[in-house]
This record gives structure tokens, sequence and C-alpha cells, in this order.
């Protein structure tokens, strides 16, 4: 084994005996209590929590023990496994890792959440139809039509390689050459257009606003903008995923959540306290009232953590598993 490299190693590897043997690994050493400091199986979240990059110190960086950990743990689902590049080429060996980071996900009960992929932050790729092309950045529909199809494509062969169904998609930034109408009307057009891709492969694509404090002169910015293009594009392969953190930060209060128009079209959320962007009970957010409207409301999906941790020990970890059980306990 000293004279080949734990790269190569796997990338020789089918994806079934990849997941055997870190599977195996992953049970021997969380068993020791060592890596991932609970043995006893929790009982499950009643809500769909899907950590991203959390419970580090319990479980490390290996995938595979943080899915047993989370399943042991009470977890139903995970987010954040891959984050799609949708321009790259993938090698063997990290195809064969997505696969079995998949089947391993099963194995221990957990669910794939959205994949982050196509959620681009620098240029007017739908409102304005621009794209760079071989270093320059031309306007050209067919060019982005081409690029959108060729990304989702990417995408695709990866979510169905980690067993995902849905992914994050993005219209870019403004560009002050378009009216807001003709921004707005080409978005929908290239929305739709990727809603009948999706709709051919399975696949449901989710748009997230994001706030432009952190992400300035992106056009989607808040969810009523974002539930707006989802009922235009009239499309049930395309969904609006509300970002909790993000609407705070942008709108100031969560009252899109009351509006129907806004609330017909939600797949999913993602949260963080605000400002800070870290776990519950860091910020100005009462995710105690937010969870439990939402879970009255009929909502059982998926909730991504996507927030920092203020205290990365196992002590820490101990603290944020306990808020989320505390949440939990709000729903009936």
């Amino acid at each position: 084994m000293n004279t080949i490299s734990r790269r190569k190693f796997f990338g020789g590897m089918s994806a079934a005996m990849l997941a055997t043997m870190l599977g195996a690994c992953a049970s021997t050493e969380c068993k020791s209590g060592k890596a991932c400091g609970k043995t006893a199986k929790a009982d499950k979240f009643k809500m769909k929590f899907a950590p991203r990059g959390l419970f580090a110190a319990s479980c490390g960086k290996d995938p595979f023990k943080r899915f047993k950990w989370l399943s042991e743990n009470g977890f139903w689902a995970v987010e954040g496994v891959v984050f799609v590049n949708p321009d790259k080429i993938y090698k063997q060996e990290e195809i064969n890792l997505q696969r079995a980071l998949g089947a391993y996900a099963r194995e221990v009960g957990l669910e794939m959440g959205c994949v982050s992929s196509m959620n681009n932050k620098d240029f007017p790729v739908m409102t304005a139809n621009q794209v760079p092309v071989k270093g320059k950045v031309i306007r050209d529909k067919k060019a982005v039509r081409d690029c959108l199809a060729r990304q989702m494509d990417n995408t695709f062969a990866v979510m169905e390689r980690l067993g995902s169904k849905q992914f994050i998609i993005g219209a870019g930034t403004n560009d002050s050459e378009l009216s807001p109408e003709k921004q707005y009307e080409n978005t929908v057009e290239n929305m739709a257009f990727c809603a009948d891709y999706c709709k051919r492969y399975g696949f449901t694509m989710e748009i997230e606003p994001l706030n432009t404090k952190s992400h300035p002169n992106l056009y989607i910015d808040r969810a009523e903008l974002g539930a707006k293009i989802v009922r235009d594009v009239n499309n049930p392969h395309c969904r609006l995923l509300f970002d909790i953190f993000h609407e705070q930060m942008q709108v100031g209060s969560l009252d899109a959540l009351d509006k129907p128009e806004v609330w017909n079209c939600i797949e999913s959320f993602h949260m963080a306290d605000a400002p800070s962007r870290q776990e519950p009970g860091t910020g100005n957010i009462d995710y105690k009232k937010v969870l439990k409207k939402i879970w009255d409301k009929g909502y059982r999906g998926f909730i991504g953590l996507e927030h920092g941790q203020t205290d990365k020990s196992l002590e820490g970890d101990r603290k944020l598993l306990q808020i989320y059980r505390d949440l939990d306990s709000v729903v009936a």
C-alpha cells in the first residue's frame, strides 16, 4: 500500500468496494467513541435538518464518518457533500468517490439535500444573456443556452451519483444597460428553458435569492422576486429555496412566509442566524417561532443548516446538537 497513493488507490476501486471499505472504517472508529463521541443511536429529529459542514470535532473531515455520526445522532439528511463545479470534467477517482458517498448515505439512512451548483454571482448570465466564452464576455442567447445545458448535464451527473434530486440555480447579476423589465423577461425565459431541461431528466431546480449586502449587484435578492419568477415559469421543476438568513438580511423581516404567492413556491429552506450567519441563538431571528410556523403550515422538507459554528470543540458540537434538539421540540 505504501507504494501507491491514496488517490490512485481509491480511483481504481468500484463504488461498491469503496463504500464497503470506508463504511466499515467509519463504523469501527465511531464505535470507539474517539472520533464521533456518541455510540448509541439517538431519536430521530422530527424536522428534516440537513447539516452543511458542522460537527467537525466529533467526526472530522471524513465524509463517511460524518454520515454515520449524523445518522446516529438523529439527522435525516445532509447537504453540502459536494459543491458542484458545473464546468468541471470530473476525474474517475472523483466519480467513484461521489458514487460511494451516495451509496453510503443511503446505507446509513441519510437523504441527500439540495446540491449547490449553478448560482452564478459574477455575470448577468440570465438577465442579459451574457456569458464568458474563451476569455471574452459575449451577449448571445444561444451561447447562454448552450452553456446552461452543458452545466446542467454536468450537475445532473453528479446528482445522479450522490442520489440528490434538487440543485440551486441563480440568474446572475444585474445589467445596467438593460431595463428592469427586459432583465426580468430574459430571466424568466432562461429559467423556463432550464426548467424544461430539468423536467426531461427528472430533477428540480431551486431559485435561491441572496442578499446584496453579501453579494453586491445580484439580481434575485429577495423571496418575493424569486417566487414571482417561479410562478411565471410555471413548471413544477422550478421552485424556490427560501434562505431565512438572506431574506432577513435583505428585507429585514420574514413576512414573505405569510404570503401565499411565496409560500406555495417553496421547495426547501436554508437557515442561519442574522447578521452573524452563525448558529441559531447568536443573532436576531426567533427560530423557535419561525420553525413552528413553517411546520404548522405543513412543511416537511429539507432545512439546510448553512451557518458557521462559534464553538468548534467537542463541547461546542454537543451544545449545537442540543440547540437543534430544543428547536425540534417546539413542533408537534
